[in-house]
């Protein structure tokens, strides 16, 4: 029983020291995890006319109307 928590405990230490470059404060994970909230949280107020022309009709983009809060 003893080695078994041994050896999760030297599974799991090395895990945790072996990607800092990943999980880090200034891995990779942290970094994409930033810019994705940073994308999500603009709001940009539109026009009701903008809104209409991006969210509604042939010529709509679903990029352009997140952007207006549609």
């Amino acid at each position: 029983m003893r080695w078994l928590q041994v050896g999760v405990g030297v599974l799991s230490f090395m895990v945790m020291t072996g990607c800092p470059s990943e999980f880090g404060r200034e891995g990779r994970i942290a970094k994409a995890v930033h810019q994705d909230v940073q994308e999500n949280l603009v709001i940009t107020r539109c026009s009701e006319e903008r809104k209409k022309e991006v969210c509604e009709g042939p010529q709509r983009n679903p990029k352009e109307c997140r952007k207006c809060g549609g």
